[in-house]
């Protein structure tokens, strides 16, 4: 009965590193490096976003114990700190990134953002301007949308398959927009229905934060149940 609960669990973080005054929810480099240590001694399939899509389109059995990670906004640590430990354990990950933002103080620049995707990790869209799209006209969100996919694609030669909504912000308009947009899957946050999903314009994570230190927790948020224990927020 419990089966129909289960969702893999995507991983979502912002910032690896030291905390700042900007409310930025950040994990410490110790305690990331404990969270990838629990992976790898639990015997976790880190998944490509990319293939754990393919699963779902497929209809197929995810086996327990799988997770894929993922990071948004492409702070600089991610590229100074989170990707040196992911290449070390092996696993791959997932970076949705707001060009506008791309070079300035604080985030990845483009070098580096070309140098991570040839090591192993995807590149992803967080719209144009880390806007939330629930408050833009559709004239808006679909410039949002088409437009930082756009200039992705041109300044790192590769496609951009993979959304995430800023904020976790998302109506059916907007789910329906992405898809037109050319988006073939799209990352939420914690919101949507507490039940298994596998709508892959929709896909759920659960939020790691530097709380999620010792393993008992992180086991509970990496069970596949996390939906169970929490409070499920509307997906506007």
């Amino acid at each position: 009965m419990l089966k129909r609960f289960w969702t893999t669990p995507i991983m979502g973080y912002h910032r690896v590193g030291e905390s700042k005054a900007d409310h930025v929810p950040t994990v410490s480099a110790e305690v990331f490096e404990r969270q990838l240590t629990f992976l790898a001694s639990r015997g976790y399939r880190v998944w490509p976003l990319a293939e754990l899509i393919d699963a779902l389109e497929r209809e197929a059995v995810v086996p327990k114990k799988s997770v894929a990670i993922t990071f948004d906004d492409g702070y600089e640590e991610t590229y100074t700190i989170a990707m040196p430990r992911l290449s070390r354990f092996g696993f791959p990950a997932t970076v949705f990134v707001t060009p506008r933002e791309v070079g300035l103080p604080g985030f990845m620049t483009w070098e580096q953002l070309r140098a991570v995707s040839r090591d192993g990790m995807t590149i992803g869209s967080h719209t144009l301007n880390h806007t939330y799209l629930p408050l833009e006209s559709l004239e808006q969100i679909e410039h949002e949308l088409q437009e930082s996919k756009r200039l992705l694609e041109a300044r790192l030669g590769r496609p951009i398959e993979f959304l995430s909504y800023p904020v976790g912000g998302f109506t059916s308009a907007i789910r329906e927009a992405a898809q037109r947009a050319g988006y073939r899957a799209a990352c939420t946050t914690n919101r949507g229905l507490a039940r298994a999903s596998r709508d892959v314009m929709s896909l759920r994570r659960v939020k790691i934060t530097d709380r999620d230190r010792h393993p008992l927790i992180l086991a509970v948020k990496l069970s596949g149940y996390y939906d169970l224990f929490r409070r499920i927020e509307s997906p506007s």
